[in-house]
């Protein structure tokens, strides 16, 4: 089944990850809240290590998603399992440490939030890509 992976759509899926993420961290978007939710001052970047390793993370995460699809999903059923997987398991894995970590709600929302749109746009790019 790894030999039946697309994976354009997953690199490309690990990609839009990136473009979310800055969009949805972004003072657009939850980016002020959410450095102020997570005690962190507002525009303090990144290292190249830290964007290096999480595309690594993000890689790995559009694989196994589009293991889990299999090789010729349907757009819409892709999509709902993104939702499932980003809310129902990463989001919830989520709020089990940010309880432990004495991390807010609001904090949660967001970074949740983020997972369960990552998971859904995995869907849509590996559900329309055949």
């Amino acid at each position: 089944m790894i030999n039946e992976i697309n994976w354009y759509a997953v690199f490309t899926g690990a990609l839009s990850s990136f473009f979310l993420g800055g969009l949805w961290y972004s003072p657009l978007l939850f980016g002020k809240v959410w450095s102020r939710e997570a005690n962190r001052p507002s525009g303090e970047g990144h290292s190249g290590k830290v964007f290096g390793i999480s595309f690594v993370f993000c890689l790995v995460a559009a694989t196994a998603f589009a293991w889990l699809l299999g090789s010729r999903p349907e757009v819409n059923q892709a999509v709902l399992k993104g939702a499932v997987v980003g809310f129902a398991i990463v989001a919830a894995s989520f709020g089990v440490n940010y309880q432990f970590a004495n991390r807010g709600f609001l904090l949660w929302v967001i970074d949740g939030g983020y997972h369960a749109a990552q998971f859904m746009v995995f869907g849509i790019i590996l559900g329309f890509w055949h």
